[in-house]
């Protein structure tokens, strides 16, 4: 519980360590046949559902020409930390204002989609409160695995990489378009998390 590693940005690409400070991280790797390539970046196009229901493309539809934090959850979180972490998210969306749903959007993605279906992450959304811009998705366990892995939210040991637990602390930030993409952890207070959007822009 207290070893949540974020391994690597790019599916195979196994990096061991990150910036907090104005990272730019390039993603490199396939993520299978059905990747969609902007430019030297590999993102997943597999198909999810939000929590509203919408059938969407996670590439086409959620990444694509956007500027977008994305991290894994678990609805029900044995100690804590998915709460905590979307607490203080919700936090951060406030912060963003505006911006949030015109030219920054958020993507939880739940680690256990067999028991996280829409109307479960519906009702987990609005139980924080949470504004448009941000939106809680899930889909078969083949295509969670296949967003998880290429994300770099994965552990080089496979015994702890089936450890869901393991993977829920950090957030993948980035401007699809220039392809500026960096890690930070969910436990950062809202005030630093919101001020790595200033400068990816730019």
């Amino acid at each position: 519980m207290n070893r949540r590693n974020f391994l690597g940005i790019g599916t195979g690409l196994g990096l061991a360590a990150f910036a907090l400070a104005r990272p730019v991280l390039a993603l490199t790797g396939s993520a299978g046949a059905d990747a969609r390539r902007p430019g030297s970046r590999f993102l997943p196009n597999v198909p999810v559902v939000t929590h509203l229901g919408e059938q969407v493309r996670f590439y086409d539809d959620c990444v694509r020409g956007k500027v977008v934090l994305i991290n894994f959850i678990l609805v029900e979180c044995t100690d804590g930390a998915c709460p905590t972490a979307t607490a203080n998210l919700r936090k951060v969306q406030d912060l963003l204002g505006a911006r949030m749903g015109r030219d920054i959007f958020f993507y939880s993605i739940t680690l256990q989609p067999e028991h996280d279906t829409p109307k479960v992450l519906k009702d987990y959304s609005a139980n924080f409160g949470v504004k448009p811009g941000w939106k809680f998705l899930t889909g078969t366990r083949a295509n969670i695995e296949t967003l998880r892995r290429a994300l770099g939210y994965a552990e080089a040991d496979p015994v702890a990489d089936q450890d869901v637990n393991t993977h829920l602390s950090m957030a993948l930030y980035g401007d699809e378009r220039l392809g500026r993409w960096g890690a930070t952890s969910v436990n950062s207070s809202p005030e630093t998390i919101a001020s790595t959007f200033k400068w990816l822009s730019s």
